[in-house]
Formats: structure tokens, sequence, C-alpha cells
């Protein structure tokens, strides 16, 4: 979209403002934006350097780097979910150089979040999603075209959830909203967090019962392994370089995921073994076989990534004498089989992910694979060798004993 146009008016699509500083509304205005809920499938644009009144005041040259850093940084933050698509430029004017942040609409459900909430654009302002507006949101794609971990379960309920663990979260955001009075009951908060939705119809007429969605079951379940036999880890040691060697230990990791990653990241650590790596000074020096923060980002990717739907075979970390190998279900998903693995960011589960996120087991995304090869190389292992073939197999060697 031309200059001219996007400083005629602001729209449903196109939101300005004066700087950036304020952090908030610059992500609520992105999310609303993303979620385009008048469905209009076109562009929406951020204007940075225009007043409220429409007067252009433009960006000091000695400010637009930063100003743009800042913006990337802050939409490819997890503060945001499912990431948007987003390109940021620099638009002239006399009134000097404008930033535009151009924003894709997100193909809804999932919703994009600005911390659990998510924003629309009514005319020309951004306000708080209505559960009205969720409900018009979720109905935009078909439920077979929808993400897996979104779906719901018919033959679940909310009994099959930690429903004293969620209660205690829908207590917290209550006591912590701005309005209370209008504060959903805590089924309309489990939609609102995207766990689930009221019947097959959607509007939950005819007094359709709640249910939940795999992210819903497979994060906050009382027993995931009832509804996905395969969602759960198998460790496995070996006395030896292959699978041929005596088994030394082995263990399966069951529960919600969280859980999982809890246990499994305990037991890597407990496998992990140091080594002399030569003398510092007067000093011996010590190294492990693995970066332990490598093997956990390797597992926690794992779980985060995986296919549940559709299979009943465990994501398998196999301890050799040599190196560990990672196996998971599925490869890698949408733009994330397009070049180097690890490269390219896209999600498999969105919802999952989003629960991780909230939860703290992952703190920056679309960053995992690359740490994991820094971490290798600073270690002194060899690269980390990766095939995909259906399933995803990633070999990670043990550094060179000096």
């Amino acid at each position: 979209m031309e200059m001219i146009d996007l400083l005629k008016t602001e729209t449903d699509r196109i939101e300005w403002k004066e700087t950036d500083r304020d952090t908030n509304d610059i992500l609520h205005a992105i999310c609303a934006l993303a979620n385009d809920l008048g469905n209009s499938r076109e562009d929406g644009y951020l204007v940075v350097g225009v007043r409220k009144d429409g007067t252009p005041i433009g960006i000091k040259d000695t400010q637009l780097d930063d100003i743009q850093r800042r913006l990337h940084d802050l939409l490819s933050s997890t503060k945001i979910l499912p990431t948007p698509a987003f390109d940021i430029r620099i638009g002239e004017h006399a009134g000097g150089p404008i930033v535009v942040v151009r924003i894709r609409p997100y193909p809804v459900p999932p919703v994009v979040m600005v911390n659990q909430t998510a924003w629309v654009r009514k005319g020309s302002v951004t306000t708080r999603a209505r559960e009205a507006d969720l409900v018009r949101l979720q109905e935009r794609r078909p439920e077979n075209q929808q993400p897996f971990d979104l779906r719901i379960r018919p033959d679940a309920t909310v009994e099959d959830l930690d429903k004293k663990g969620l209660l205690t979260r829908y207590e917290i955001a209550r006591d912590n909203d701005d309005d209370r009075d209008t504060f959903p009951a805590f089924e309309p908060w489990l939609t609102q967090q995207q766990l689930g939705r009221a019947g097959a119809d959607r509007g939950g007429a005819h007094g359709n019962p709640w249910r939940p969605n795999p992210a819903a079951l497979l994060v906050f379940g009382r027993d995931p392994q009832r509804f996905f036999p395969g969602a759960i880890i198998e460790l496995v040691r070996y006395d030896g370089p292959d699978i041929d060697s005596a088994i030394v230990f082995r263990k399966t990791i069951a529960g919600a995921l969280p859980d999982q990653l809890d246990t499994i990241w305990l037991q890597l650590g407990a496998n992990l073994v140091e080594r002399p790596a030569g003398e510092n000074g007067i000093r011996l020096e010590f190294l492990p076989d693995y970066p332990v923060e490598a093997l956990k980002e390797l597992a926690r990717n794992m779980v985060q990534h995986r296919l549940y739907e559709g299979t009943h075979a465990p994501g398998r970390i196999e301890w050799y004498q040599d190196h560990v190998e990672f196996h998971n279900p599925g490869g890698p998903f949408g733009h994330a089989s397009e070049g180097e693995f690890g490269e390219t960011t896209d999600y498999r589960n969105p919802i999952i992910t989003g629960k991780l996120v909230e939860q703290g087991y992952v703190q920056r995304l679309g960053q995992g694979i690359r740490r994991v090869r820094q971490r290798l190389a600073k270690n002194g292992n060899p690269p980390l060798e990766v095939s995909t073939d259906g399933y995803t197999r990633v070999i990670v060697r043990t550094r060179p004993i000096s």
C-alpha cells in the first residue's frame, strides 16, 4: 500500500502510532490486525510516526535502526502467539521517515493472542475480543482444516483435565483483570484460552457440553495417554555403540507434557558424565560429554513439535556409548521443512507451543536448534546430524576425548 493511502485515515486495517514506546499498545494493535475480525483477507498496517490526528511527524534518522530492531524483537517474542507474519519498512514523507509494519492476516483459528488475551479491530478502534468475537474467529475455518491440537475431542470432558490447577489459573486471571464484573465464567474462559469449546455446533446451543481439545488434554490432562497412547517418551541407555548392545537403563515417561519435560530433563542431567579436557593453568578442567542444555532443548523440541495425530509411536531417546539419538514421529512441519533443519520455523501444534510458552518451558521461539548447534560447537562436539523420512532422527555425538 502506498504511503499516501496509509495516511488518509485509520481503518480496521490501518492503525497510527506516534512512537513505539508503549509496547503493550503496539502488541495489541498487531494482534488485532493479524486476527482480521472482518475477514477482509487484506494486509494490516501499523504506521509509526503519525499522531492520532493524522499529522505525520516522522522518526529521527538516528532512531530508525533501533525502532526497527525493537519492533522485530517484540513481534518475534513469546508475548504474541501464534507469531503473525510481518515485515518492516521505512516510508518517506515530508515530515520525516515513517516506520511501516505490514501484518499478514493469520489463518485463524488458532486466534492470535497477547499474553493469553485476544485483540480485534472494530472500525478504527483496537479492543479486547469478547466471547462473540472469539466465536466468530473460531468458526472461520472448518474443523477438519484447523490444527490438530485445536480440534475438540467429543469423547472428553472438562473432568478429564486438571480442573483444580486450571481453576487456580482462572482465579488468578480474574483477580488481575481490570473489569472483574464482565470476566467470563470458568468454561467460557477455557474457550478464550483456546483449550476447547462447547459442543459440536460451536455455539453451545441446546445445552451442548464443553469439550477440551488435544492441547488441553496433553498439557493439562489428568491422563493424556488415555486419549493419545503414543504421547510418551521412552529413554533407553545402552552399554555400547549400537542397538544390539546390552540395555543398562530404561524408563517410560508419561503424564502431561510439562511433567514429561520436567522428568526427562532430570534424567538427561543425571546420565551426563564429565571428563578431563586438559589443564587450565594449575587446574584440571572437566567438560561434559554433551552440553546438557543442548540435550534439554532437543527433548523439548521433540515434545513440542512431534506428530500426535494418527500414531501410537512414542518419542524415543536412545543413549549409546558414543552418541545420543532423538527419534520423533513426524518430519518437520510446513515451512520448517524448507532449508537446513531448524533454520525455518513453523508449528504443527501451535496451541501446545503457546501453552508451553505460558508455563516457561519455551523462552524464545524459532531459535532452539540454532542454540543447540552453538552449544555443541562451544563444548567441542561434532555437528548435529539430522535425517527426516516421516520420522525426525537427530544424533548428537560425544565430545572427542583430548
